[in-house]
């Protein structure tokens, strides 16, 4: 079946060439016969399904998706083609096909010896495989103890302490639910230190010295660097999974420099960045205790500040009310004078409206802050290091549709003309591939009616071997 796999896709690719060859032909024979100046060579060099002039739809062979799409042991597969499939899935079918129908690629026994020290976990046992070495990275895993001494999550037959090292893929990076993130933002909450915990305090009452804390490096990163954004969470209160439609801003480029040590770089670019992210998830945190649900008696829930305002509307209509002729004679016959009631109503009136007023201008402020801090932190990341930790984006897979149980899948895909030092991107949705302009794909808010349709997979290619691996032409 990876031999027959393989097979398709050097067939499809034949025929897209062959198509794409003869479309250039063609042109070139228009031009010659028009007396235009140009060469057929001239479209060379983009991506074979589309040129500026004639972009071209194409349907996969229905063998390859069916092998894409189903999983199992063949006789015993038991998913239907019309089924809701996650992209992760597809590529890590794709990857395990084209693990078993091509040859490993060559590893020193010097090779094998450093990873078998160095406490490496391979991915499916294929870590020498030939697409692995496209795909796949290290991550390298230390622990602290909340005493602040700094070990290692495993140790060697000897006891001496080592690191442990995990192969991947693909980044499994988490996005926020409730605003617009930056991709860079949830690059740098994957590499965030987490704490372990014990379950116990300390006689102070605060952590206890059991804590460990986890800290996670990147050591080496591959050529091809996969991201899933993991927008499918599941609601302990529902026990349903639903999904994040927040909107993700892409970065043409990504930097992973800033996340080669432990606990993050320590240069001047890397501890700005620290420093504006740290004050913005703190004025993102005030802003979304704001917003806290306030149970109410009646009605759903509503913010604190909502409830305040409420109470305070509440307290006014109360002393207008006592003030009105019709209602004196009945405050007069109540245990309590009308007096009472309305100077009651008046204080309480009065007392929360310095914390409204307060709660009010806060926020306000704390959203001012925010832009500008946001501001401060885009020239941050505006200034990539061209080094060998610098990715450029090429792939954005999208998927439409408001909860995980249903949707569709488009591909943005960067093109490059290499003769003519040209960049375009390509839209491939089903059948159709058109040229869409790089402002749809790196968009700072969603395009209307197009809420529910976001970036799902993410491919960047390392930038120095750009050329060795997408940027190649026809």
């Amino acid at each position: 079946q990876a031999l027959r796999f393989v097979q398709l896709l050097k067939q499809l690719f034949e025929s897209l060439v062959s198509r794409r060859l003869e479309g250039w032909a063609t042109l070139a024979e228009r031009q010659s016969s028009s007396g235009i100046a140009g060469s057929s060579a001239a479209g060379a060099g983009g991506h074979p399904l589309a040129n500026a002039h004639a972009p071209l739809s194409v349907s996969p062979d229905r063998e390859l998706a069916d092998m894409l799409l189903r999983f199992g042991d063949g006789a015993n597969d038991t998913r239907a083609l019309n089924q809701q499939q996650d992209v992760d899935e597809c590529m890590a079918q794709c990857v395990s096909l084209l693990v078993h129908a091509l040859p490993p690629s060559s590893k020193s026994q010097e090779q094998e010896q450093e990873q078998k020290q160095e406490g490496e976990k391979e991915v499916g046992g294929e870590d020498g495989a030939w697409i692995h070495s496209l795909l796949a990275g290290h991550l390298e895993m230390s622990t602290a103890a909340g005493n602040g001494s700094r070990g290692y999550e495993g140790k060697s037959s000897g006891g001496q302490e080592r690191p442990t090292v995990d192969t991947f893929l693909n980044l499994n990076l988490n996005i926020p639910t409730r605003h617009t993130a930056d991709i860079n933002d949830c690059i740098s909450a994957f590499f965030e230190p987490s704490v372990i915990s014990s379950d116990r305090m300390s006689v102070d009452g605060g952590a206890s010295s059991d804590d460990i804390t986890r800290y996670t490096r990147i050591r080496d990163a591959p050529p091809v660097l996969c991201m899933q954004i993991q927008r499918v969470q599941f609601d302990m209160a529902t026990m349903k999974a639903f999904k994040i439609n927040s909107h993700l801003r892409l970065r043409r480029q990504v930097s992973l420099t800033p996340f080669t040590e432990f606990g993050g770089s320590t240069d001047a670019v890397a501890s700005k960045r620290r420093e504006l992210q740290n004050r913005i998830s703190r004025l993102d945190g005030h802003l979304q205790t704001l917003q806290v649900p306030v149970p109410m008696e009646e009605g759903g829930p509503v913010s604190v500040v909502s409830a305040l305002d409420r109470i305070r509307a509440f307290t006014q209509g109360v002393s207008r009310w006592a003030e009105m002729d019709a209602a004196k004679p009945l405050l007069a016959d109540l245990p309590r004078s009308s007096a009472d009631i309305t100077r009651s109503a008046q204080i309480i009136s009065e007392q929360l409206q310095p914390m409204c007023d307060s709660l009010a201008a806060a926020r306000e402020e704390w959203e001012k802050d925010r832009e500008e801090l946001k501001e401060q932190l885009n020239e941050v990341y505006d200034c990539v290091p061209q080094d060998a930790m610098t990715y450029t984006l090429h792939a954005v897979f999208i998927h439409s549709g408001s909860t995980p149980e249903f949707g569709h899948y488009w591909v943005y895909m960067r093109d490059y003309n290499w003769q003519r030092g040209e960049e375009r991107w390509l839209k491939f949705n089903d059948a159709v591939v058109s040229v869409v302009p790089v402002e749809e794909v790196l968009s700072d808010l969603p395009s209307a009616g197009e809420e529910f349709s976001n970036p799902y997979y993410l491919v960047y290619v390392r930038t120095q071997d750009i050329d060795k691996t997408v940027d190649m032409g026809i």
